[in-house]
């Protein structure tokens, strides 16, 4: 069985999903406030939002894309000829800014939000670092916001999660999805099963559907986290990627409320 038809299956079998430094920004954790009710641990306590947030109906994403070493190295692109895998990841990324656009125009009355983050381990550097911070889709800032991508260092996949949750929590809007593109397995930090886990002990309303695409690398490597909450979905090349992600905007993301 190819991995595409294995992405499929995946998709359309599971259920709909219910679901260190200094933390002064988003890409940093701190381990000092405490969760509501029973306290599990440091992940818990770094889930916890710093303040209270109005909810109101609304959508918004944040996107997490690993930037780490490994994504200097080459896949085979939508083309079918060989190329870097963090310029297939930025190509990827722009068709998605594009959707979410595409999706804000034709909701005028519904807010929308989008935050674009890379991810890696880099001395001296917040672990989870924003492309696009949480706002409006924008198509104009995109190119260039994206070619600055640039792949170095270690995978703190679960930090960056932990990031990508509490600027979710900003917005305060109720329907919330955590989406991570990585090609590689935890590095540093946080594991990322132990946040998604996590994650699902928060109370609902915080609680962000989770998606996983394992991007030239062996889904299986995040069973842990699909047994977590989060729909794991394989991407061995470009075109898988591309079709990985529409099938998650179409499907599950930019869906009518």
């Amino acid at each position: 069985m190819n991995s595409r038809l294995a992405a499929v299956m995946v998709f359309s079998a599971l259920l709909p999903i219910t679901g260190c430094r200094d933390s002064s920004g988003p890409g940093n954790v701190g381990r000092t406030a405490e969760a509501p009710g029973r306290a599990h641990g440091p992940v818990d306590e770094a889930l916890t939002p710093a303040a209270p947030v109005e909810t109101r109906d609304g959508l918004a994403a944040a996107i997490l894309i690993d930037v780490s070493g490994s994504m200097d190295d080459r896949v085979t692109g939508e083309d079918g000829r060989r190329a870097r895998k963090i310029d297939v990841a930025r190509r990827a990324a722009r068709d998605l800014v594009e959707q979410f656009a595409a999706y804000a125009d034709a909701h005028p009355t519904e807010p929308v939000l989008l935050g674009l983050y890379e991810f890696s381990r880099k001395d001296g550097e917040e672990d989870a670092r924003p492309i696009m911070p949480m706002a409006a889709p924008d198509r104009a800032g995109a190119e260039s916001a994206l070619a600055r991508l640039d792949p170095e260092g270690g995978t703190p996949i679960g930090q960056a999660m932990v990031a990508a949750k509490r600027e979710l929590d900003r917005t305060g809007l109720t329907r919330r999805h955590l989406l991570v593109v990585s090609d590689g397995e935890n590095t540093d930090g946080f594991r990322p099963q132990d946040v998604a886990a996590a994650i699902g002990r928060r109370p609902e309303a915080e609680r962000p559907s989770m998606y996983f695409v394992a991007f030239d690398i062996e889904a299986r490597r995040f069973d842990r986290v699909r047994e977590a909450g989060a729909l794991v979905l394989p991407a061995a090349n470009g075109k898988e990627l591309n079709d990985t992600l529409d099938m998650l905007l179409q499907g599950r993301i930019l869906i009518e409320k």
